[in-house]
């Protein structure tokens, strides 16, 4: 059998394939005897039809059969011999037919990777700051008291303000149409938290239970389609006005939570834990530069059927997105999807360098690293190790396995790049959390 590669691009190949007559030629014997041994045809006993009766009946049958199969058998050995590293599965065109004692020839293209000598892995990335100001710690106690607040009903009652709990009934009138879909009873709103439109706390604060107020809201774009740019009538009633009581920051708050004895001993802690969180975030933050620093200075050619697939899996993710998180996530899936070739560009790009820089660093995972981490799992999660190496098999091992060597690859390309810690004056990881 001959052969010969032709490159169209870096990662395109057109092979070019002439297959003898002989081994046509056998393929051909073999389905035809075959057919001898299981056609049915009247006149003959079973076994005992002629060859040339079986020819005249099934012949082109047979051609294109075999001659599929002799095709697909000489590609896929040409592709073993010459090592070539598809990412798809081949084109078959301008195939000639089967004719006797001559050979079958047929031509093919094929995606490849790209071909990486080297790569460059002198990358410059900074880490985050992963200081805790002061502030941040008073944030985190502000939001333990809200956690362990009290709901109590004012006595004597009053207006109300911000920050209170009113139960509410309402009607709606869509451009004076009454719309008894969008009524609601017994609802429980926090003012100033912005759940419901502004129009809301500002025709709510001041009022007490047993007022009823009209409130005007004129909707935009951002609601259902058959609301948009129209004017609607709440008419509402205060059934309950509530208010949370929060607790003092003293020491009574750090005993009422369990595990510390004064205030100091509560901030010493929350700003532990929050320094924890910030240097965690932080080296996160500075393996996602590495992976973008990686592909931006090694620019290699994508095959597109890889860039294809990438894009439709996160078209699928997005979808999954948007189905959980409902409107809240619609406007970030929208974004999201604006830019969702560039995103799969630069996943593929990742993939190929990464596994490249596995293969020339000879980076694997062993056996025993997927059972660490096994371990890891089942301790984190309070399962038994048993029931967890039980769940992760399959699919789910392989993406264990693909997590641990994606963390070996970026602790040597950390072990590579120069790092900069970010002044202590900018913001920290844990104050841009906050600030998200």
């Amino acid at each position: 059998m001959q052969s010969e590669v032709h490159e169209i691009d870096p990662v395109t190949l057109r092979i070019e394939v002439e297959v003898p007559w002989d081994r046509v030629q056998k393929g051909l014997d073999a389905t035809y005897g075959q057919l001898q041994k299981t056609a049915k045809i009247r006149g003959f006993r079973p076994g005992k039809v002629p060859r040339n009766v079986i020819k005249q009946l099934f012949g082109s049958q047979v051609k294109g059969e075999v001659r599929q199969n002799v095709i697909e058998q000489s590609l896929m050995e040409v592709l073993r011999e010459r090592e070539l590293p598809i990412v798809a599965m081949p084109r078959v065109d301008d195939m000639s037919e089967i004719e006797d004692g001559a050979p079958l020839s047929f031509k093919a293209i094929v995606e490849v990777r790209p071909k990486i000598e080297s790569i460059d892995t002198a990358l410059e990335v900074s880490r985050p700051s992963a200081v805790v100001s002061d502030e941040a710690v008073d944030a985190e106690i502000e939001r333990l008291r809200e956690r362990n607040a009290v709901i109590e009903t004012p006595d004597p009652m009053r207006p109300a303000k911000s920050g209170d709990l009113l139960t509410i009934d309402y009607t709606v009138e869509i451009d004076a149409e009454e719309r008894p879909d969008m009524a609601a009873k017994e609802l429980v709103l926090e003012l100033g938290s912005g759940r419901m439109p502004p129009e809301f706390d500002e025709g709510l604060v001041g009022k007490q239970p047993g007022d009823e107020v009209d409130i005007r809201v004129a909707f935009g774009e951002d609601v259902a389609e058959e609301l948009q740019n129209k004017r609607a009538l709440f008419k509402v009633k205060v059934r309950e006005l509530r208010e949370k009581v929060l607790p003092d920051v003293d020491d009574e708050l750090a005993k009422d939570l369990g595990e510390h004895e004064t205030l100091e001993e509560l901030r010493a802690a929350t700003r532990a834990q929050l320094e924890k969180a910030a240097a965690e975030r932080a080296e996160s933050a500075v393996r996602e530069q590495l992976l973008d620093k990686l592909v931006e200075k090694n620019p290699v050619p994508l095959p597109p059927s890889m860039v294809n697939e990438a894009e439709r899996a996160m078209a699928q993710e997005l979808a999954y997105l948007m189905q959980m998180t409902g409107s809240a996530g619609q406007e970030l899936a929208a974004e999201l999807g604006k830019t969702l070739h560039t995103q799969a560009e630069r996943r593929v790009r990742m993939t190929i360098l990464m596994g490249e820089l596995a293969r020339q660093n000879d980076v694997k995972v062993e056996p025993e690293e997927i059972e660490a981490r096994i371990a890891q799992i089942a301790e984190q999660s309070g399962k038994h190790i048993a029931k967890v190496r039980v769940e992760m098999q399959g699919e789910r091992r392989e993406s264990l396995e693909r997590q641990i060597l994606q963390d070996k690859l970026l602790d040597y390309l950390l072990s590579r790049a120069t790092v900069t810690d970010a002044p202590a004056g900018e913001a920290s990881a844990a104050e841009e959390s906050e600030a998200g």
